[in-house]
């Protein structure tokens, strides 16, 4: 739940210091996104739950990944692109999110192969768009969003292989898949943040 905390408070603050409208709705989404992400995440596996609220959970847990990460694409739309490559991307992002989500709620024990898959294939919309982000970044937000995507697809690998698995009861597999996402969010967080906050636009 520490991170959950931690996203909200940096949500809080990108969202005071976005100077307009768009900028300022970027804010809200990808950081209401980030917060309930971690904490569906930090309540799953904090409490221990009756089975069916253990599942109820865990539903909401994965379904709130496919949102995060369509989140993190509209932010990248709506920031960098134009149209009508904007219009694509947040069209195939949320149509991925929803079907993961619907996969999430319908199937929750689906193999965890798919269940990756499926989040890297939706985190890849914003790749589309991969031409413009180049051309008009500047070289430190490109490289956090290359960073980003790398962890999150390493974290996916890890998820669905359950390896590395260094101490199982200790420090296993879901803890590093959980520091991954958390390394990958931050480094988004960055460079979205250079975006938003005055003085750091693309560029």
């Amino acid at each position: 739940m520490h991170a959950a905390w931690v996203a909200l408070v940096a949500a809080v603050v990108l969202v005071a210091l976005a100077p307009d409208g768009t900028s300022r709705w970027c804010a809200v989404l990808y950081g209401t996104a980030l917060t309930a992400m971690f904490a569906a995440s930090g309540l799953l596996h904090r409490g221990r739950w009756a089975p069916g609220t253990r599942r109820a959970l865990r539903r909401l847990d994965h379904s709130l990944i496919h949102v995060f990460v369509a989140a993190c694409s509209t932010t990248i739309a709506l920031l960098v692109l134009d149209p009508p490559l904007r219009g694509v991307v947040l069209a195939c992002a949320w149509a991925g999110a929803a079907a993961g989500v619907v996969l999430s709620v319908a199937w929750i024990s689906a193999p965890r192969q798919l269940t990756s898959a499926v989040y890297v294939l939706v985190a890849g919309t914003a790749l589309v768009g991969s031409g413009q982000l180049v051309r008009e970044l500047a070289a430190v937000p490109t490289a956090l969003l290359a960073l980003g995507i790398v962890l999150y697809a390493a974290g996916a690998v890890v998820y669905a292989t359950r390896r590395p698995n260094p101490d199982p009861l200790r420090f296993g597999y879901h803890e590093v898949f959980h520091l991954l996402v958390i390394a990958a969010a931050t480094a988004h967080f960055a460079a979205f943040a250079g975006w938003i906050v005055p003085g750091g636009a693309p560029g």
